[in-house]
């Protein structure tokens, strides 16, 4: 059987320089980085999913549930349905995000909820300002801690188990000292379904979980 020459060189060049890709971003999952899809914020809310979070932050435990509506020009609608854990308190209304995914006219009632949403679930927003490759090895960018400029970085993909069941996620972490802070995304999702993170001493600052999720759409696989 002839084999064209060109096909034979190609063949021999990819064998000569498997070795040298292995450990490079992509590599776990047997992708070019560049060919990888990409995650933002915001991403999948067309499909309006509704996320229902566990939150934890300073003396606060609440469940937050977002149910994503249509969008409307640079602004997406949402119910969100506060229930507080410690009070049994309940609130549930309909808000508006801005492009930045900013909370607008929040009603006074519920300021402290969506006060703690800001700094917890939305605070991707202020370090992932642009499309970034979902591929484990991909740096993200610089996020900035006190005296801290820390990288961030896409350490791990895989399946993660929730109360509902399982996803695949991405790990997006960044150390300070010895000190992790971890989040998870979906890449179907519009933000992300997890995370943990400490204060400069180790302390706990918050965490929150998605522990309730429906889509219209199916997930895309990750």
């Amino acid at each position: 059987m002839f084999v064209p020459l060109g096909i034979m060189l190609g063949a021999a060049a990819i064998g000569l320089a498997y070795p040298l890709l292995i450990g490079l971003p992509g590599s776990e999952q047997n992708v070019i980085p560049r060919f990888a899809s990409k995650w933002h914020v915001g991403a999948g809310a067309e499909n309006q999913p509704s996320m229902q979070y566990l939150v934890r932050h300073q003396d606060m435990e609440f469940l937050a549930k977002l149910i994503f509506l249509e969008q409307a020009g640079d602004e997406q609608n949402v119910t969100l349905i506060i229930d507080d854990k410690k009070t049994g308190a309940h609130f549930e209304n309909t808000l508006r995000l801005g492009q930045a995914y900013v909370f607008i006219d929040v009603p006074s009632e519920i300021k402290p909820y969506v006060h703690a949403l800001d700094v917890t679930v939305f605070s991707v927003r202020d370090v992932v300002v642009q499309p970034q490759y979902l591929v484990v090895g991909a740096e993200w960018g610089t996020t900035f801690i006190g005296k801290f400029t820390p990288k961030l970085k896409v350490v791990q993909y895989g399946d993660t188990e929730f109360e509902f069941g399982i996803l695949k996620t991405f790990i997006i972490s960044y150390k300070v000292n010895d000190i992790e802070n971890r989040f998870w995304i979906s890449e179907s999702l519009p933000l992300p379904v997890r995370a943990e993170y400490y204060t400069l001493d180790g302390s706990p600052d918050y965490s929150y979980d998605l522990v309730w999720l429906e889509t219209s759409e199916p997930l895309l696989p990750s």
